[in-house]
Formats: C-alpha cells, structure tokens, sequence
C-alpha cells in the first residue's frame, strides 16, 4: 500500500504577501484543498473560524500548505509533518485561499512525544469567536462516520478556492507518518487529498485526529479513497500541558 503525505499541495494561484519569510510566493507555491466537488468531493463547510491555513518553508525557497485547527487564542494544532523540518510559517485565519488576510507568523514550532501531531504557537495572540472542540479521549472505531475539513487540493489535483469538507465512514485502527496511532476512513461524499495536512477527523462534533497520510500517493478524482488521521489521545496529556487546553 503506497502511502503519500498529505502536507504539499499544488501551486497556489494567487500571489500573497509572506510576512515572516520577507518575501511573496507563486506558482511554486504550495496550497491545502481540492475538487471534483471538492476536499476530492464534499462540499464548501460553513464557516469555521478555527480553521486556518498554514503557510510556510522547509528549506529552500519554496512555499507550502497545511490545515491547522486553532484550539485558543496561542496555539494551533497541525500534524508533526507540517512542522517537522520547517524554518518559518504564517497563520492565516481565513477559510478563503483567495483572500487570506492578515498573516500570524509563528514563533514555536512543536512536535507530540507520539504520533504525527504538533503544535504551533502563534506569536501573537489571535482571539477567535470559536475555538476547535477536541476530544482527548477517543479510540479508533470500525464503524460509524466523521467529517473531514482541509483546504488542500480537489479533484485531479486542482487547487481549493477555500475550506471543504467531507463525509466518511470510520474503518479501524491504522497507523499514521511517524507509526502512532491512527483512524483510518474512506471517503462517503469526499476524500482527502495533498495540503489536507493536519486538517481535522471529527466524530461527534468534535475533533478526534489530524490528517497525517493517504492511501495511495495519487488519489486523483476518487471521493471513496482511504486516509490516516492521528489519534490525538495518544499524545492527549502533552497537549493540555503545553496548550493549557
């Protein structure tokens, strides 16, 4: 089973000001979801003002996305290989890939003792009128269904005008980038897909895990493909202790 990370994403069409990095990103820049409807199918999510972009470099110049869930007015949560190896970032919180807004450049970057999860601390505090709901204490499930969110590509690889989200049903235990602990779904109405990075599983209206791998490197148009989402309850004490959550 080849498995791809769902951190890049194709180039972004709009050029925006990077404020951390100095500098602007293009066409070889990187973005978070897509369609054929969008997620891969789905559906536009309403509005959801702690879910944001993540914007940000791993070396060199080029410029890449992730999905985070803001969990308070500091702290963001993302999958560890968003993080992992990237020099600067900015936050954006907008559910609109076009018209992002202010960026909020990240001044820590951290990574859970287990599994593809991490935390970005924002270098200024944003109050937000929401916050992501977690839950710390979930276990993977064979059955059921959860919804996807993320701003990476859709169908065929074509870049996101904004925030999707998907139905899927909830298939087992799997494991996630770094061999924690995960949920594996398929997609009912949508799929994940590259730049869905670190966007949130939720079951129950709460979020359980974050988008860490696919089933297969190239999902292309199917809304039925399979991914990974890390369980956050295997690295739950560590999030409430450096969040405060």
């Amino acid at each position: 089973m080849q498995q791809r990370l769902k951190t890049r994403a194709t180039a972004l069409l709009a050029t925006a000001a990077i404020v951390l990095l100095g500098g602007t990103f293009g066409a070889s820049a990187a973005n978070a979801a897509t369609v054929s409807p969008q997620v891969i199918g789905g559906e536009q999510a309403p509005s959801t003002p702690w879910e944001v972009q993540l914007i940000f470099q791993q070396g060199g110049s080029a410029t890449y996305g992730c999905t985070g869930e803001q969990i308070n007015a500091s702290w963001v949560l993302t999958a560890n290989h968003c993080v992992d190896g990237t020099t600067a970032m900015n936050v954006y919180q907008s559910n609109s890939t076009s018209n992002r807004g202010t960026a909020i450049a990240a001044d820590r970057l951290y990574s859970a003792p287990s599994g593809d999860i991490a935390l970005v601390h924002l270098r200024t505090a944003k109050a937000l009128s929401s916050y992501a709901p977690l839950d710390l204490a979930y276990t993977t499930k064979s059955s059921g269904t959860g919804t996807i969110m993320g701003y990476g590509n859709r169908a065929n690889s074509a870049p996101s005008t904004g925030l999707y989200q998907a139905t899927v049903n909830l298939t087992g235990r799997s494991i996630d980038a770094y061999n924690g602990t995960a949920q594996h779904v398929t997609g009912v109405s949508g799929a994940s897909n590259h730049g869905d990075s670190g966007g949130p599983l939720l079951v129950n209206g709460k979020v359980v895990g974050v988008c860490s791998t696919g089933d297969v490197a190239d999902p292309g148009a199917n809304t039925h493909a399979g991914s990974n989402y890390a369980v956050l309850t295997q690295s739950a004490s560590w999030i409430r202790s450096t969040a405060g959550v």
